[in-house]
């Protein structure tokens, strides 16, 4: 039927539909939330696909399955045992030559895997959820057979990062820095997830042209994050009456695993000075208790006689996490180095500004939309300025500053970082 005057075509109307893409993610457990990720492409019509793997001793070398981490979740996976499959003994030759640098895992063998989920799959488009240990190889086989999907490959700073003080990254040896550096060289993609690795790869040779930055997503939906927000004073009223704080104190949280990169140790020895300018603020510890954390913070601390201001909660729950950022005045991130550092932006989703570490990649946006402030890694004296300043402020610049943390925390929104993906994926 031709359409009279006044009257369109649905394609007139809608333009013409993209077609369905097919995209491979290469061992996406890697990334903390991509399996969110990979459902709202499947719920926007693309086709996904996984190559994963499975070390339990008793898996074959392959095994096809219809799903990936739960049934009916229309995403079908190839599961990989990397200590089975007899190809290994034709690879074994050149494994070996390159097995110390490549984390101990055999390059050349990966390199033959990721060929057979290519064939497998027939994808438009193979996506690197680790830029280190599946992303040099992936490279490598584009380099070598320069097979014609479109090769995105992810960073997330330990797998380009070296910082052995804070035992955090890849040593860049001789060898590895060669692997990494040769896989730049590929017909391919680059997707940092910061502009901190983004300048990193332009160091390491990348292409300007083939890098695009796409930060990580927030793992909490948008209405459950709204909704944590608007309890906020609820947050604060709960969380310092259960650890029996004062309830006006101001109150610093710290919220990671505990680990010697995060730096909190710094931020211990930051606390006593802070205890003796703000004596009534208090200190929530928040992550796993680990031997770190009883040797290298709690044990000073109580050296210094200023534990009393500070609690340890234990490793959180998801939803605890945001309620316990959101009870707070202030997070503080003092991270030796990451390639982001998520609990910033989860800190600002809930309307807590940050004092973070100019080597983690989320100093960018904390500087950008001023939500929060970013001091030198490992400085206690500039983390104790930086957490006075912030209290001695009028308290509405710390209400505006609360306010800008929101702007910041919507560049993560899951939906906004999946349509620019989307748009990475298609633009050719």
């Amino acid at each position: 039927m031709t359409p009279g005057r006044g009257e369109h075509t649905f394609g007139e109307v809608f333009g013409p539909r993209n077609p369905s893409m097919r995209i491979l993610y290469l061992h996406p457990k890697s990334w903390v939330g991509e399996y969110d990720l990979i459902q709202y492409l499947v719920a926007k019509g693309e086709s996904v696909f996984v190559l994963e793997e499975d070390r339990n001793r008793k898996s074959p070398a392959f095994r096809s399955a219809d799903f990936f981490l739960r049934p009916g979740d229309g995403v079908p996976t190839l599961w990989y045992n990397p200590k089975k499959g007899t190809a290994k003994v034709f690879t074994a030759v050149f494994d070996r030559i390159f097995k110390e640098n490549f984390n101990g895992r055999n390059l050349v063998h990966r390199i033959w895997t990721v060929g057979k989920a290519i064939r497998k799959f027939e994808p438009g488009t193979v996506v690197c959820s680790d830029g280190f240990s599946y992303g040099i190889p992936a490279a490598f086989l584009k380099r070598l057979t320069g097979f014609r999907a479109r090769l995105v490959i992810g960073y997330i700073g330990g797998d380009i990062m070296d910082l052995p003080a804070a035992d955090y990254g890849k040593r860049r040896t001789p060898m590895t820095d060669w692997l990494i550096r040769q896989s730049l060289k590929a017909d391919a993609y680059f997707r940092p997830v910061s502009p901190l690795l983004e300048r990193i790869l332009l160091r390491d040779g990348a292409p300007r042209e083939r890098i695009r930055m796409v930060p990580t997503h927030l793992r909490m939906a948008r209405e459950d994050i709204e909704l944590i927000r608007s309890r906020k004073a609820e947050a604060q009223e709960k969380i310092r009456r259960k650890y029996r704080f004062d309830p006006r104190c101001p109150l610093v949280v710290t919220l990671s695993g505990n680990t010697r990169n995060k730096g909190i140790q710094f931020m211990a020895r930051a606390w006593p000075r802070i205890q003796e300018k703000l004596p009534a603020c208090r200190w929530l510890i928040c992550g796993p208790v680990t031997d770190f954390l009883r040797e290298d913070v709690c044990a000073p601390l109580a050296g210094e006689g200023v534990e009393g201001g500070v609690s340890l909660t234990g490793a959180l729950g998801k939803e605890e996490v945001f309620e316990h950022l959101a009870a707070a005045d202030l997070n503080v991130n003092p991270t030796l180095g990451e390639g982001l550092n998520m609990v910033v932006v989860e800190a600002a989703a809930v309307g807590t500004p940050s004092i973070t570490s100019r080597e983690a990649g989320v100093a960018d946006w904390v500087e950008k939309y001023r939500g929060g402030m970013a001091v030198p890694a490992g400085d206690p004296e500039a983390i104790a300025d930086a957490v006075l300043r912030f209290f001695r402020q009028d308290p509405g610049e710390r209400e505006s500053m609360g306010d800008r943390c929101r702007k910041l925390a919507e560049e993560f929104l899951l939906e906004r970082i999946a349509d620019d993906l989307l748009h990475f994926f298609r633009d050719r």
